[in-house]
């Protein structure tokens, strides 16, 4: 038996931030506010806040979520008012790091760079991922880290590229 589950709907402890608005952290039906907490940028900040929003787990890493979520209640500081909101959070890793698991539909091409002599972030492999899929033609579906090197940061990327349509 094989399911497939979307990245959405599998729960994972994630942390999301805008600024002048309430942190949000995950829970398994949906999104909880913290209003003693807005936005978070520096990688320390954040697995610091993962740790105090999941307690009872392990959580040793952070790293951007590789796709965006819709957050449909954020609210707003200063009001009862809430809007949905998209954004890429961040997911609260958890023990060991584990790469995400990445669906390669009919006609594309999964592969993977790996550079143990770096250590880099999010934003950098999604460049490099991106740069490989055009090389072949192609544009970047998904990619995920790969190999946690430090807070943050890592020594590849695994990707799905996908014919130009």
């Amino acid at each position: 038996l094989l399911l497939a589950v979307s990245a959405e709907d599998k729960y994972e402890p994630m942390v999301a931030f805008i600024c002048d608005r309430p942190a949000m952290h995950r829970a398994v039906n949906g999104w909880i506010a913290d209003k003693s907490t807005d936005c978070l940028t520096r990688v320390e900040d954040i697995l610091a806040y993962c740790k105090t929003m999941y307690p009872e787990q392990n959580i040793t890493n952070v790293v951007e979520a590789s796709y965006l979520v819709t957050i449909p209640d954020w609210p707003m500081v200063s009001a009862d008012r809430k809007h949905p909101h998209r954004v890429r959070p961040f997911r609260c890793l958890v023990g060991g790091f584990q790469s995400d698991a990445l669906l390669v539909p009919q006609h594309c091409e999964f592969d993977h760079r790996h550079d143990q002599s770096l250590c880099e972030g999010f934003s950098h492999w999604n460049i490099v991922a991106d740069e490989a899929c055009k090389q072949k033609g192609m544009h970047l579906e998904s990619f995920g880290m790969l190999l946690n090197c430090d807070l943050g940061k890592f020594s590849g990327v695994e990707y799905v590229c996908c014919p130009n349509k």
